[in-house]
């Protein structure tokens, strides 16, 4: 069993942990507006599959919007993966603070 971390180092872990989360997050903001953006052409050259409703949410169920979802495909997986990045840091450094306040 290793040796419980000091007030000091865990102090660094957690600063340490938000930046890192930070950076997950602006990744996933710019990610997110890069999708918007796809959508938002695709919509204008193509028209949206429902003219009437143009703020229907994008439903992958429906076939309607199949068009938009193959050609926004791989930027949603890359928001995926950040959005999940950005989770699991979050939880890492809600873990540390709660060490940190076990610890005093």
């Amino acid at each position: 069993m290793s040796a419980k971390p000091t007030y000091e180092q865990l102090m660094g872990q957690i600063a340490e942990a938000a930046v890192k989360y930070q950076q997950a997050e602006t990744l996933r903001n710019s990610l997110r507006r890069e999708l918007n953006t796809l959508y938002k052409t695709y919509f204008t050259a193509y028209g949206h599959p429902y003219p009437n409703d143009p703020r229907k949410r994008i439903d992958p169920d429906d076939e309607a919007f199949g068009g938009v979802l193959n050609f926004t495909g791989a930027a949603f997986q890359r928001w995926l993966a950040a959005r999940c990045l950005t989770t699991s840091t979050k939880r890492k450094m809600r873990t540390l603070i709660q060490r940190l306040e076990h610890a005093l």
